[in-house]
């Protein structure tokens, strides 16, 4: 029996050996798993922070570009109205008032009017009936 008992105690000093190393590799696997965890943790804020920059520069640069679409040439100063100008002014506005309240006009003189219109203005002299 006795030799059981070495057995026996040589089987728990084995035992009590193989769980120390066991559990000094569970202490190195869970350092190096922290190690990893930190790195990727490091890495996705890095990422984040990279992408947040290239996201500014690209609303940066948009808003640049919108900026130069929208921007118009200044206007010219608008040059001061004749008195003739305004009576051919008032004269078209008049018909289209006149229209709209009902009061019909010769389509034919109508088309004739606009054709004259554009004769005058594109030859420079007003046709002759």
């Amino acid at each position: 029996m006795a030799a059981l008992s070495k057995n026996v105690e040589e089987m728990l000093i084995r035992l009590a050996e193989n769980a120390r190393t066991e559990q000094d590799f569970v202490l190195t696997l869970s350092d190096a798993i922290r190690r990893v965890d930190e790195q990727l943790l490091r890495d996705v804020r890095n990422v984040a922070l990279q992408h947040e920059l290239r996201r500014e520069a690209i609303l940066g640069e948009l808003q640049d570009l919108a900026g130069r679409l929208c921007a118009l040439p200044a206007r010219a100063p608008a040059q001061p109205v004749t008195a003739i100008d305004q009576q051919q002014d008032h004269q078209a506005r008049a018909e289209i008032e006149a229209a709209l309240n009902g009061q019909a006009g010769d389509w034919r003189q109508a088309a004739q009017n606009m054709h004259d219109e554009f004769e005058f203005t594109f030859n420079g002299q007003p046709r002759q009936h």
